[in-house]
Parts: structure tokens; C-alpha cells; sequence
């Protein structure tokens, strides 16, 4: 160890010399600094100029800096914003470098969803799908390929194919019946949103993929298993998910370090999981000359249409392995929240719950018990509890889009260029007293036939041609499902739910602690 302090002073000088000869090692640091900062905060003065209120960026970060550092939820950071923003239309925030407009206004949002859609096809999130087949799907893809493919899987989720998978979708609740038999017996509280999230993979692989699967009672089942991974949410995926947001250019080095982490960064090994299960059944059914009414026996068939196809999105193993994970994912966290959330407000309204049960049994009297297609739609009161769940707890809390082409704002001078992101606050405007009166209340009746919405304004589903394709059998399972339940047993909340509900640093809507409610057989 050298102790001397010239010997060491000399060191250090001969060592910044032969890194920065002839210059000053703080000077250079200091300059680096400088450019690095002027980077990072070029774009922030994007909102100052146009005279438009923004919200103040964290140099890079922009407005992302508590979330990444989960200081605060996507709801409540969504909240501030909104708050924030007061009675403007619209105001401005940075996703990183990126400007944001924050869009409060209803008819701006339908101008946004609906009739601009033309300037507004694309979603904020692209994967590219040279990087990985995968990401071929309906959610992420950008322009004419996402048109293409949309008018091919539209077919599948019409009323007529409702009708012909209605029966499978009540066998399927007729098994989470049986399943919550032993809670009943037992007392044991139930943990909503682990129990119908197995429900709802038992249900697709059903209903999808015709696999009979065990979920429900095997902790072990490799395709929940799969399930569970995609939606453990760490801190490497929340990041890296921030990172393709704010910068799109950057998706194949964004999608490469996830990979580098395996399970902790990237769905890649879950996404192939489902690929071979697709390629798997498809070779069966050919093999065996197997058809099914689901939605992979869909697929099949558009395949066998786009064989000679020379379409850049024609239906190869791919696509359909691509499609088949999206509609997984779709339904895993999505349904199965709310689905939580409608036995939660059940439990703690008894009144309400009661009065559901009396329509039921009402409906079916009229139907000589008979749970058919037509008997759900009758059904109104259940329609408004679920309307009204979807309001409090929307499955998606914000939507993005991003400009196709220069856009201006209708009615003001405010031009935004070609890419530029918007976000529309679902979760924000649900729960604004202004269109919404004393919002935190659950109150089914908002949603009678004489109530009028305020368009634009409620937005469970998103809207426009980009509404979530799969709405109808989302609707249709969650009906099911409570019917089947409500018929069987009571709900009560157990004292292990938390309210009122804070939820955790994902960004779906999951309260911290879970829901926990008590069943008990009707008699």
C-alpha cells in the first residue's frame, strides 16, 4: 500500500493524464454532465412554448419518476394529474423526454377514440414483430396490419359465436360452484382474486383451446402456472415497460434486456409456452380430423383461407400462437378483477345483492329454469351491477394513442406533431363528480335504461374501432359466473379485506391485501 502523499499525487495525476491529456478531469466530468442534462430536458420546454399547463419533468424521467421508483400508483399519480390539471381540456406531462397530452375534456376523447380514429389507429406500445412472431397480435400491432387482422377475428367474437360456446361457458361456472363448495363447508374465507383467476385460465383453455384443464384444484397446473408468471409484476418489468413506452425506437434493445432476465424481465419463455400448446392442438385436430366451436377451431379455419395467401398478416402457427397468448392475458387479470370487484360489492350491499338473486330467479321461472343466451340478456339489474363495478374499477385505469400525422385540437391553436402520445384518463373521469355524482358510492341505478351517460366519459372497454375485441365474451363469462355463484351461495366481506381499498404498484386495479369474502349455502 502506497502511503506517501507525493507518490500518490503523482499517481493520480499521470492516471487523468493518460485518460484526459491536457485536460482538467473535473472540467471534462462537468462538461459531460452539462450535455447529458441538456439531453435529457431538450424536449421540456415542448408545452411552455405552445402555452398549454404541464406538469413540471424530472430531468429524463419527465412526470414517470415517482412511478418507476413506485413512490406513488398509477391510480394515484393518474388522480394528481387530473386534479392538477383543474378545469382545462387538456394539459401536459413527459413520458421520459416524450410529450404527453393529458386529455380531461369528453368530446375531446370522442374526437380522439372515434372520429379522428384515422390520425389515432396506433396504441403507445409496439413491439416490433420482426423482433419476436409473438408480438404479432391484436393488441400491439400499428396500422394496416392491425386493421387486417381485426376484421379477421372480429367474426369470432359476434353474438352468433356467443350463442354456440354459451353452454360450455355455464359448464365451466358450474365447476367454480363445486370448487367453493369446501369454503362453504369449511368457513374458510375465500381469496377472490386468486381463486377466479385460475377460473378464468380453466375457462379459456375450455373455451379456446378445448383443453380440459385442472387449475381450479391443482396449484400445480403448468398453464396457470404460465398464467401467474406473466402477471407477476417486478420491478424490471415494470421498467422496461416504462422504457417501451417512452421510447419506441428503442423496443429491440428494451425487449433484448428482458430476455437477458429471464422470468423477472420478459413473458418470452410464457409466450413460447402457449405457442406450443397452440402448435400442439392444432397438429392433433388436423390429425385426427378434430373440429371444435371455439376460437382456436376459428383460427384453424382463416388459416386454411390465407394457405396462398401472400398478406404480410396471413394466419400461420405464429399468428394464431401470437392471438391465442393475447386473449390469455386479456382475460386473466381483466376479468378476473372484476369479477372480484362485482362479489365484493355483492358482500358489502346486502340489499342489492338480495334484489339480484329475486331478478334471477325471476328470469330463469320464465325460462323453466333454463340459463339460456336470452335469459342473461334479461337480466337488466345484473347488467347495471356490472356497469357499475366496471365504473368504479375499470379493468384498464388509462388508454394511450398516438398521432398518425400532425393533429390539431379542434377549436384551438394547438397543433401536435406527427407521433405525439395522448392519454385518456378512464379511471379519472369514472370518478369525477361532475359526470358521476358523489362517485365513490356504488350505485347500480346510474345505469338504468332512463339514465344518460355523458359520452365520453365512461370507458370500461376503451372505444372506437380500437374497443377491447373481446368485450361481449368478457361480459358474458362474468354473468355466468355470478348467476351460477349467487344461486349457490351467500356472500359476506371477511374482516381480511382492507377498505377502503388502496391498490398496489401494478397497473391494473389490485386492492393490497386482496379481497376476502365468506361464503355460506343458500337453503
Amino acid at each position: 500500500m502506497i502511503k506517501d502523499p507525493e507518490v500518490v499525487e503523482q499517481l493520480l495525476s499521470v492516471t487523468m493524464g493518460f485518460f484526459f491529456p491536457g485536460s482538467d478531469f473535473l472540467l471534462v466530468a462537468g462538461v459531460l454532465v452539462y450535455f447529458l442534462y441538456r439531453y435529457a430536458t431538450s424536449t421540456y420546454s415542448f408545452w411552455a412554448d405552445r402555452k398549454v399547463p404541464f406538469l413540471k419533468p424530472v430531468p429524463f424521467f419527465g412526470n414517470l419518476w415517482k412511478r418507476i421508483i413506485r413512490k406513488t400508483t398509477t391510480i394515484d399519480d393518474m388522480q394528481m394529474q387530473y386534479e392538477f390539471f383543474g378545469d382545462n381540456k387538456y394539459g401536459g406531462t413527459f413520458l421520459f423526454r416524450k410529450p404527453n397530452l393529458f386529455i380531461k375534456d369528453p368530446q375531446l376523447v370522442e374526437q380522439v377514440l372515434i372520429k379522428d380514429f384515422s390520425t389515432f389507429y396506433n396504441r403507445s406500445l409496439n413491439p416490433d414483430p420482426k423482433i419476436s412472431p409473438l408480438n404479432k397480435n391484436l393488441l400491439t400491432l400499428q396500422d394496416a396490419q392491425w386493421k387486417n387482422l381485426r376484421s379477421k377475428l372480429t367474426p369470432a367474437f359476434s353474438s352468433g359465436k356467443l350463442k354456440v360456446i354459451h353452454q360450455e361457458l355455464i359448464q365451466c361456472c358450474e365447476e367454480l360452484t363445486k370448487h367453493l363448495s369446501s369454503y362453504a363447508d369449511t368457513g374458510e374465507p375465500l381469496e377472490t382474486k386468486k381463486t377466479l383467476s385460475r377460473f378464468i385460465v380453466y375457462a379459456i383453455g375450455s373455451i379456446a383451446f378445448g383443453l380440459k384443464l385442472d387449475t381450479l384444484n391443482d396449484p400445480n397446473c403448468e398453464f396457470g402456472k404460465v398464467a401467474d408468471s406473466v402477471f407477476k409484476m417486478t420491478f424490471l418489468k415494470s421498467l422496461l415497460g416504462f422504457l417501451r413506452m417512452g421510447f419506441p425506437s428503442l423496443g429491440r434493445l428494451v425487449d433484448a434486456v428482458g430476455r437477458l432476465f429471464g422470468k423477472d424481465g420478459s413473458d418470452n419463455e410464457s409466450k413460447i409456452f402457449i405457442m406450443n400448446v397452440v402448435k400442439d392442438t392444432v397438429e392433433y385436430r388436423e390429425k385426427n380430423n378434430i373440429q371444435r366451436n371455439d376460437f382456436l377451431q376459428i383460427m384453424m379455419e382463416l388459416r386454411k383461407q390465407d394457405a396462398n395467401s401472400k398478406d404480410e398478416m396471413k394466419f400461420d402457427l405464429e399468428l394464431m400462437g401470437a392471438n391465442a397468448f393475447v386473449f390469455l392475458l386479456a382475460g386473466y387479470d381483466t376479468a378476473a378483477g372484476t369479477m372480484s370487484f362485482v362479489l365484493y360489492e355483492l358482500a358489502a350491499h346486502q340489499e342489492i345483492q338480495e334484489r339480484l338473486l329475486e331478478e334471477i330467479v325471476e328470469v330463469l321461472k320464465r325460462y323453466s329454469g333454463d340459463l339460456t343466451y336470452e335469459a342473461v340478456k334479461e337480466m337488466k339489474y345484473l347488467d347495471q351491477i356490472l356497469s357499475e363495478t366496471l365504473r368504479l374499477f375499470p379493468p384498464i385505469p388509462s388508454t394511450f394513442r398516438v398521432s398518425r400525422s400532425p393533429y390539431q385540437i379542434p377549436g384551438t391553436s394547438l397543433l401536435l406533431p406527427a407521433g405525439s402520445t395522448v392519454t385518456v384518463p378512464i379511471y379519472s373521469l369514472h370518478h369525477d363528480a361532475k359526470y358521476f355524482p358523489d362517485p365513490e358510492k356504488f350505485d347500480p341505478d346510474r345505469f338504468a335504461e332512463d339514465s344518460k351517460i355523458v359520452k365520453g366519459t365512461y370507458l370500461p372497454f376503451g372505444d372506437g374501432p380500437r374497443i377491447c375485441i373481446a368485450q361481449r365474451f368478457a361480459k358474458l363469462e362474468i354473468k355466468l359466473a355470478v348467476i351460477k355463484m349467487l344461486l349457490e351461495y351467500k356472500f359476506t366481506v371477511n374482516e381480511k379485506t382492507k377498505t377502503p381499498f388502496t391498490f398496489d404498484r401494478a397497473f391494473f386495479l389490485n386492492p393490497t391485501g386482496g379481497i376476502w369474502l365468506n361464503l355460506s349455502r343458500r337453503t
